[in-house]
C-alpha cells in the first residue's frame, strides 16, 4: 500500500507523524503482544461494528455521487464488504471472544462517524475520498506491524487476521490511485489534505480511546 503520486506521496508524509504515533500508542502494542486487556479490546471491537455500518453508508454515499462508473462500482464493492465484514464481527467474533454488543457509539467513534458521512455527503467529491481513505490506508499500515509484532498464540489472533490478505491490500492500492487521480489537478488539494489529515488524526482517537477508558475506569 503505497503512494503513485506526487500527491498521495505529499499526503502520507504529511500523516507520518500521526501515523507514528498510532503504530507506537499502547493499544496496538498490546494488540499485537497479546496483553491487552479484554475491556479494552472489547471497547474496540463492539464500537468498532458500530462504526463499520457507518462506514458502509459513507462509502454508499461517495458511490452515488462518483462521476465515472469504474469508481461508482468500485465504492460500491467497498460498501458491500464493509457490511459483510461488519456482519461478519456481529455474529461470529462477539461469540468467539464472549462479548455484548454494544447499543450506542462512544465518542470516539461517533465523532469519526460523523465526520466521514458529512464529508461523504456535503463535500467535494476529491475531499469526501480523501477523508475516507485513512480507514484503509492508515488502518492498513498499522496493521502491517501489529501482524509483524505478533505473537505466537495471541488470544486476539482471530480479530488481527481480519484485515490481513491479498484482497484488502488491493482494495487500498486501487483507493490511492483513486484519490491520486481525482486530487492531483484538483483546486481543492489544501481541503483534500486538511480531511486526509484529519481522518488520520481520528483513526488515533480511535485507537487511544479503548485503552483511555480502561485506565480511567
Amino acid at each position: 500500500m503505497q503512494a503513485v503520486g506526487t500527491f498521495t506521496k505529499e499526503l502520507w508524509e504529511a500523516a507520518f507523524p500521526v501515523y507514528q504515533q498510532l503504530i507506537s500508542c499502547r493499544f496496538v502494542n498490546e494488540l499485537a503482544t497479546g496483553t491487552l486487556s479484554k475491556e479494552s479490546f472489547s471497547h474496540y471491537l463492539t464500537q468498532d461494528i458500530l462504526y463499520l455500518k457507518k462506514d458502509a453508508e459513507a462509502l454508499g454515499r461517495v458511490a452515488a455521487r462518483s462521476k465515472s462508473d469504474v469508481d461508482r462500482d468500485f465504492f460500491k464493492s467497498l460498501e458491500k464488504d464493509g457490511l459483510e465484514v461488519e456482519f461478519v464481527l456481529r455474529n461470529e467474533y462477539l461469540k468467539h471472544f464472549n462479548l455484548q454488543e454494544a447499543k450506542n457509539q462512544s465518542k470516539a467513534f461517533a465523532d469519526y462517524s460523523n465526520f466521514l458521512l458529512t464529508h461523504a455527503q456535503n463535500s467535494p467529491l476529491e475531499v469526501a475520498y480523501a477523508a475516507l481513505l485513512p480507514c484503509f490506508w492508515i488502518y492498513g499500515a498499522v496493521a502491517d506491524v501489529i501482524i509483524q509484532k505478533n505473537v505466537s498464540n495471541n488470544p486476539y489472533q482471530k480479530f488481527i487476521d481480519t484485515y490481513a490478505g491479498d484482497e484488502y491490500q488491493y482494495y487500498t492500492q486501487k483507493f490511492i490511485e483513486i484519490v491520486e487521480c481525482n486530487s492531483v489537478e484538483s483546486e481543492c488539494k489544501k481541503q483534500v489534505k486538511v480531511a486526509f489529515l484529519e481522518a488520520c488524526r481520528h483513526e488515533l482517537a480511535v485507537f487511544e480511546e479503548p485503552y483511555e477508558l480502561s485506565v480511567k475506569g
